[in-house]
């Protein structure tokens, strides 16, 4: 029987971690699961690259926005989370309209 003070090998696996992200130039000190580091880590880069992306595009913007490009790196990721999450549902109901075809076709 596992006592309190046991841990499985899960829980290990997701046992907090400070590291330190440097996101177009800024350290980020945070604390994350260990088990998800390297998509923090894979994060950093595609935040600072989308943020060199867009100071590229519109290098002068109004001193009034100051956090221009990076308002528009976050829109950039929220419009891509927003179509992987669209697919993903497409994805989901062809799968189960086959099961259905499936189904009916076995029944006729």
């Amino acid at each position: 029987m596992e006592q309190e003070g046991d841990k499985t090998l899960e829980d290990r696996r997701d046992e907090m971690q400070s590291i330190t992200l440097l996101v177009d130039g800024i350290a980020i000190p945070i604390d994350v699961p260990r088990s998800e580091e390297p998509y923090y880590r894979r994060a950093q880069h595609t935040i600072s690259a989308l943020v060199k992306k867009y100071r590229t595009a519109y290098p002068q913007p109004a001193e009034s926005d100051e956090q221009l490009h990076w308002l528009m790196a976050a829109v950039d990721i929220a419009v891509q989370c927003e179509v992987l999450k669209e697919s993903q549902d497409k994805t989901e109901l062809l799968n189960r309209l086959s099961e259905v075809n499936n189904l009916l076709e076995r029944k006729l």
